[in-house]
This record gives C-alpha cells, structure tokens and sequence, in this order.
C-alpha cells in the first residue's frame, strides 16, 4: 500500500512538472514570433506568384544586419499579421545582379523593401530602429 502512494505521489509530481512546460511552451508560441528566413529561390517564387509581404536582404556575418535582426525579431513578435522574411545575402549567387534584376534597384545592405502584388512599392538602406521599421511597414504596407 505504501508502494502505491509512493509512486502515486511521484506522478502527480510529474505532471505537475509537465504541466508547468506545457504551459511555457504554449505561452512562448502565443507572444513570440520571429521573422522567417528564406532562400532566392524562395524569393523569386513569392515576387512572381505576386505575394504581399516585407523581405530584409542583408548579410548575416555583418554586425550592423546581426543587430537588425533583433529589431526584426521584436517587430514580427508584435505585429504577426505582417508577413515578414529575410534573405541572407551572403547565400545569393551573383547579388548585385539578382537584385538589379529582381528589384531594379541598386542598393546599400540591410534594405528592406516591401512587395506589394509582386511589385517593390518601397525601400529603405540601412538598419532602423524599431518605431523607424514600424512606421516605415505602417506607411507603405497596409
């Protein structure tokens, strides 16, 4: 008899214990969200199957795109209707002709464009901070 209340005792710790990380890991998939890396090829895709959406072209080894990418992360976390990608371009072949071509533009990295029907309808060089990116995706995405 002793056995079993022993043993009944360290389940209920146990699924106490389950519950508990359970429980974190639904709260972390309801207030977390981290923007979504993608390939060129991924990319292309989406321009022609003329997708809305806001894509970051930067390099991830350059510390100015590394901390960029935190202000994405914090941008995607509280705004999640907004579909938000990054490309790292250290992974493109031929760049600078990929995005002439693709965007018929020239730039300086991270930019961040949004594509609206398959179309560039804006971009902005350089790393912003958070309100900048909020604002900019405000203005010119919805």
């Amino acid at each position: 008899m002793e056995f079993i209340k022993k043993f009944a005792k360290e389940i209920s710790v146990f699924g106490l214990v389950l519950v508990i990380f359970l429980g974190l890991f639904i709260y972390r998939q309801a207030t977390f969200k981290d923007y979504k890396t993608i390939s060129q090829d991924k990319l292309t895709q989406m321009i022609e199957s003329k997708e809305d959406f806001v894509v970051v072209l930067g390099d991830a080894s350059n510390t100015t795109v590394q901390g960029y990418q935190s202000i994405m992360t914090k941008y995607t976390t509280k705004n999640r209707s907004t579909p938000f990608y990054y490309l790292n371009t250290a992974d493109v072949d031929k760049l600078e002709d990929y995005v002439k071509k693709t965007f018929e533009s020239e730039v300086s990295y991270p930019v961040t464009f949004i594509i609206k029907e398959g179309k560039m309808v804006a971009k902005k060089e350089g790393a912003m901070q958070y309100y900048s990116l909020y604002d900019f995706v405000k203005e010119n995405f919805k």
